[in-house]
């Protein structure tokens, strides 16, 4: 059976998710930034714990190439999981209009879950890690359970466009290609974090999940 992805109808619905999830977080990070300028909703930081302490200055930037290496997973998964789709063998199970639907289903809820973090950031949101004098965490949206919502939406992004492309095996490799750029981004992140706050921050951690609620 040749891939799904190729009816004209199953490609338009992988370039409209793929549409949505570009589409989503620039509308999401222009939103917040844009809703964090009025001075009447700042309020709502008083109820945050402080998540980053800077000095007075500049941001600093703690990022240590883990942008790249996030990028360079995306773009990995990417290709190996369209290169493992065209293997017929590796299809089996999958290639049909309900795993395509599902592997979309779950594309859109991992689009949604980051854009709700970025939101949630608002002004503060980055793609490095950076430590700006004021930034602030706030124990509300998806950071009431997860340390690192946005990047559990990467992952459920890549896993669901893993299946959609037509095959199980493609969403494994996908997910785990993708989880693996992330290791040294999370490390990273946490490290700084843990310098900058010490026992706040151990507290915060302790009460949260890295990725997945009850799991890691």
């Amino acid at each position: 059976m040749p891939l799904l992805s190729h009816d004209p109808v199953a490609h338009w619905l992988l370039v409209a998710a793929a549409v949505a999830v570009v589409a989503g977080e620039v509308a999401a990070t222009y939103v917040g930034r844009a809703r964090d300028r009025k001075p009447q909703l700042l309020g709502s930081l008083a109820d945050s714990l402080p998540l980053y302490v800077a000095g007075r200055g500049a941001a600093m930037r703690q990022d240590r190439g883990t942008r790249l290496i996030v990028a360079l997973a995306v773009y990995l998964s990417i290709a190996a999981a369209l290169a493992i789709a065209r293997v017929p063998d590796l299809r089996i199970y999958a290639n049909n209009w309900w795993t395509l639907g599902f592997g979309v289903a779950i594309v859109l809820v991992g689009a949604v879950l980051r854009d709700w973090a970025i939101l949630t950031l608002g002004r503060y949101f980055r793609r490095e890690v950076t430590i700006e004098p004021g930034q602030r965490i706030v124990r509300r949206g998806p950071y009431r359970m997860l340390r690192h919502p946005s990047y559990t939406g990467i992952f459920l992004i890549l896993g669901g466009f893993g299946l959609a492309f037509g095959s199980w095996v493609s969403a494994a490799v996908a997910s785990l290609i993708v989880l693996v750029g992330m290791l040294p981004r999370i490390w990273v992140e946490e490290r700084a974090l843990a310098q900058a706050f010490d026992a706040d921050y151990t507290d915060y951690a302790n009460s949260t999940a890295r990725l997945l609620p009850h799991v890691w």
